[in-house]
């Protein structure tokens, strides 16, 4: 009828089933929460929703020359790294625009300005959308401006606030806008 199997056979069969029953679902939920793990393509390494990073100006931007529209550049200021890899590089070229712009004005209304930080690409190459405003008010000088109607009459009107300006070198956070899922070479 039946054989006996050798108790060594039992032994490795009941061995390989109740490693395979522990082991298999813990490493599914490894890889699950790894953002980084390595395939035979590659090492696949994601990119978080609301990853914060800082970029910086390039350029002066100035609310008495800046128009709403106006194209902005701007590059990354340190390496972004998930899980030890690179997804981001150091001087990386920025997109953005200027949001708003308005002129200082007569009787000393200062101007004001508005920017909006787009979009960069991560070291594979892919478009990465971002999300950041920073805004900037020109001194506004309508006390000096009364003084000035008080002591020279009419004249004093003419008095003219200060444009709003954004230095080069500018340090502005960011944060993605998007996650991204990024497959970096070995």
């Amino acid at each position: 009828m039946f054989q006996r199997a050798p108790i060594n056979l039992v032994r490795f069969v009941v061995f390989t089933l109740l490693t395979s029953i522990v082991l298999v679902p813990f490493t599914a939920l490894t890889f699950a929460q790894d953002p980084q793990h390595t395939s035979s393509t590659g090492t696949e390494v994601v990119i978080p929703d609301g990853t914060e990073f800082t970029v910086v100006t390039t350029e002066e931007i100035t609310s008495k020359t800046a128009t709403e529209g106006d194209q902005l550049s701007f590059k990354v200021l340190e390496d972004v790294k998930i899980g030890g890899r690179v997804v981001i590089a150091k001087d990386a070229l920025v997109k953005g625009v200027v949001a708003t712009a308005k002129k200082a004005g007569m009787m000393g209304r200062g101007g004001s300005l508005g920017i909006r930080v787009e979009s960069t690409t991560t070291v594979d190459n892919q478009k990465l959308k971002l999300r950041s405003t920073k805004g900037k008010e020109g001194d506004d000088k309508t006390g000096t401006t009364v003084a000035l109607v008080v002591l020279f009459g009419p004249l004093g009107f003419l008095k003219h606030g200060k444009n709003a300006t954004i230095k080069p070198g500018t340090q502005i956070k960011v944060y993605t806008d998007e996650e991204k899922k990024l497959q970096l070479s070995q």
